[in-house]
C-alpha cells in the first residue's frame, strides 16, 4: 500500500473498532411485523430499513473484527447476530416483496446479500463458530436463497435477465454464496456448474446494461454498488478456475474501471445524474482492484473515499473488500492530476464533464428518458464551483413506494421541472425511450457543447430546441454561456426557462441590468440573460420541497422567466453564468 492508502485504511479500521466498542454493549434492534407492513400501508421504507441495516451493521462489524482481530468476545457477538438474522422472517425488504403472495424465500438484493455475507463469514471463520450456529446458517442460506434459485426454471425473476445493478448484486451474491457452500460441502454437486453458468449469464446482462464508453447511467453510486458484486465474483471465479474464466476480460470492463474518476469535481463534489448523490463516495478497495486490473483507470481524490459510517447499509462485502483488496492490491492506484483542464466526453451515454485545473466545472447530458434510474432530464446541465453545485442536479430522492411506480414523475427530482431544462407550453419532458436528444456534439476547439432535444417534449410542442454550452475560465473565475435557440411550432404559445439551485437566489441590480445572485456556503455566481432583464418582475423564484435520499426534507429553488413565443418563429436566450462573484 502507498501512504495515502495506509492512512485511509488505519482510519477505516479505527472506525470499525469504535463501532464495535459501542455495539458490543447494545442489543440489536428487533424487526417487527408492524414495521415490515408499514411500507404496504404508507409507502414508507425508512422505518423498517433502519432496523434492518442496523442489524447488518452488527454482522459486518463483528464479522470483520472476528476475521482480523479474532477475539473471543467479538466472535460471541458475531455468533449471536448470525443466529438472530437466521430467525428473521424475511431477508428481503418489504419494498421488494409481493404482499399479495408473501414468500419468505423471495430473493431480492438484500436476501442475496445476506446469504452471501453469512456464507462467506462461515467459510472464513472455519471452526471458530459453534457447530449449531454454522448448521443453522447453512440451512437458512440453502432454504431461502440457493435452493429456490438453483431449482427454479429460468429465469428465477426479472433481475436474472435485466441490465441493471440488480443482476450484478443478486447474481454475484448467489455465485459467491454457492462457491462458499460448495467449499463447506453443503451445495449438491450437481447444482454447482448450472448455478455458476446462470450467474455468469446474469452478469453478462449486467455488463450489457453499461454503455460501451463505460457510463453507468444509473448513477455513480450504483456503479460502485453493482461493480462491487460483479468484481468480487469475477475475482473468485478467476481464482476457482485457475485463471481460465476471466469475466473482467470484456472490453467494456476497462471503460467501466475508468468511469468513476471522470465523475468527480474538486472539493468532494461528484456528478449526481440519475439516482446518485453530489457527495458520492468511492470505494478504495474496489478502486484498488480495478486499478490492479486496468492500471490506467485512475483513482479519485481520497477526500471522497467512503468511510465506514458513510455506508448506511453497512454491507459486509464492500466493507470487507475495502480491507482485503487494499491489503492485496494497494500501492498501484494513481490520482490523475489535471495539468490544465479536462473534458470527459461519454458519447454513448451522451454525457459530458468538463473540469478546470481547480476541479471546478460543469456537466451536461443528452440521452433519453428511459435510462436505468431515469430522470426526465435530457439537455440538463449543472455547475460545480468550490465544492458546491450552484446549479444542481438533485440526484436520488427518498425511495418510497411511488418512487419506482406510477408516481415517479410526480416527484420533483425525477421530473424535468426539477432540472435546468425549459418548459414548453407549461409542459415538461415525457418519460420513455422515444423522448431523447436528437443530437449531442462537443467541439473541443471552440470549447462548446451542442444538444438538440426538442424530441424530449410532447409531439408538436416545439419544432427545434438547441442548447449550446460554452465555457471559459480566467482570473480565478469560471464563466459559462448557455444559449438556447427555439423554433416554435404551430402549437407553441409559451416558453419558460427553468434553472434549479439548492441555495436561495436573490434578484439584484447589476451593472449590466437585472441579475440573479446565488450565494452558497463556499462560493457564489451571478446569472444574467438576454431578452430579460430590465423588468425584475419577469423573474420568478419558486421554492420547492425536496426529500433527499435519506428522507431529510430540504428546500430548493427554481429560477424561471418567460420568452416570446409565436408560431413558426425563432427565439433565442443566452444565459451567462459567472462564478466567484460578489452581489451586484
Amino acid at each position: 500500500m502507498n501512504n495515502r492508502q495506509k492512512t485511509y485504511l488505519q482510519k477505516f479500521w479505527d472506525e470499525i473498532r469504535q463501532a464495535g466498542d459501542i455495539l458490543r454493549n447494545q442489543e440489536p434492534p428487533e424487526p417487527s411485523e408492524d414495521a415490515f407492513f408499514l411500507f404496504e400501508k404508507t409507502g414508507s421504507r425508512l422505518v423498517y430499513e433502519t432496523i434492518y441495516f442496523a442489524r447488518r451493521k452488527y454482522l459486518t462489524v463483528f464479522g470483520i473484527l472476528s476475521e482480523y482481530g479474532k477475539k473471543d468476545a467479538d466472535i460471541e457477538v458475531l455468533n449471536q447476530i448470525i443466529i438472530s438474522i437466521c430467525k428473521e422472517r424475511f431477508w428481503a425488504l418489504p419494498a421488494h416483496v409481493d404482499f399479495s403472495h408473501l414468500d419468505e424465500k423471495t430473493i431480492d438484493l438484500f436476501a442475496a446479500e445476506t446469504a452471501q455475507s453469512l456464507a462467506e463469514i462461515l467459510l472464513i471463520m472455519g471452526g471458530r463458530l459453534p457447530h449449531e450456529t454454522v448448521a443453522l446458517a447453512q440451512e437458512e442460506i440453502m432454504n431461502r436463497v440457493l435452493t429456490p434459485f438453483c431449482t427454479s426454471a429460468f429465469p428465477y425473476s426479472w433481475w436474472e435477465t435485466d441490465r441493471c445493478n440488480w443482476s450484478a448484486v443478486c447474481a454475484g451474491s448467489i455465485g459467491i454464496a454457492a462457491i462458499a457452500m460448495d467449499k463447506m460441502g453443503k451445495l449438491p454437486a450437481a447444482w454447482k456448474e448450472p448455478c455458476i453458468r446462470r450467474v455468469c449469464d446474469a452478469l453478462s446482462c449486467y455488463l450489457d446494461g453499461m454503455e460501451q464508453d463505460g457510463t453507468c447511467t444509473e448513477g455513480l453510486g450504483y456503479f460502485s454498488y453493482g461493480m462491487s458484486y460483479f468484481t468480487a465474483f469475477a475475482e473468485l471465479l478467476y481464482q476457482e478456475t485457475n485463471g481460465t474464466v476471466n469475466l473482467m476480460a470484456r472490453p467494456v470492463c476497462k471503460e467501466l474501471a475508468a468511469f468513476q474518476a471522470k465523475c468527480y469535481f474538486g472539493n468532494g463534489i461528484s456528478l449526481s445524474f440519475s439516482d446518485s448523490d453530489c457527495h458520492e463516495h468511492f470505494l478504495p478497495g474496489l478502486t484498488a482492484y480495478l486499478v490492479h486490473c486496468f492500471p490506467d483507470a485512475g483513482t479519485p481524490d481520497y477526500a471522497s473515499a467512503r468511510t465506514f459510517e458513510d455506508d448506511a447499509c453497512h454491507r459486509w462485502l464492500t466493507n470487507e473488500r475495502t480491507i482485503r483488496w487494499l491489503i492485496q492490491y494497494g500501492g498501484h492506484d494513481t490520482i490523475k492530476e489535471d495539468i490544465t483542464s479536462s473534458c470527459a466526453l461519454l458519447p454513448c451515454a451522451q454525457w459530458m464533464i468538463w473540469k478546470n485545473q481547480d476541479g471546478n466545472g460543469f456537466a451536461a447530458k443528452g440521452g433519453h428518458n428511459d435510462e436505468n434510474h431515469n430522470h426526465n432530464d435530457v439537455g440538463h446541465f449543472l455547475c460545480a464551483w468550490q465544492g458546491e453545485l450552484l446549479l444542481t442536479d438533485l440526484g436520488a430522492g427518498e425511495y418510497t413506494k411511488e418512487y419506482f411506480h406510477e408516481g415517479r414523475y410526480d416527484i420533483l427530482c425525477n421530473r424535468s421541472l426539477g432540472h435546468s431544462v425549459p418548459l414548453i407550453n407549461d409542459c415538461e419532458q415525457c418519460a420513455g425511450s422515444a423522448y431523447r436528444a436528437d443530437s449531442f456534439s462537443w467541439d473541443d476547439e471552440k470549447g462548446q457543447l451542442a444538444i438538440s432535444f426538442a424530441g424530449a417534449y410532447p409531439e408538436g410542442c416545439i419544432d427545434k430546441l438547441i442548447r449550446v454550452i460554452a465555457r471559459e475560465s480566467a482570473n480565478a473565475k469560471m464563466a459559462l454561456s448557455v444559449t438556447d435557440s427555439f423554433l416554435a411550432s404551430e402549437q407553441t404559445t409559451k416558453i419558460t426557462e427553468n434553472l434549479i439551485t439548492p441555495f436561495q437566489p436573490e434578484i439584484v441590480q447589476g451593472t449590466d441590468g437585472i441579475q440573479v445572485f446565488i450565494k452558497g456556503e463556499k462560493g457564489s455566481c451571478t446569472i444574467t440573460a438576454s431578452a430579460l432583464w430590465h423588468c425584475p418582475e419577469q423573474i420568478r423564484i419558486l421554492p420547492k420541497e425536496h426529500f433527499m435520499h435519506d428522507g431529510t426534507k430540504t428546500t430548493v429553488y427554481l429560477i424561471q422567466w418567460e420568452l416570446p413565443a409565436e408560431p413558426r418563429q425563432k427565439t433565442e436566450c443566452c444565459i451567462n453564468i459567472l462564478c466567484n462573484t460578489k452581489r451586484g
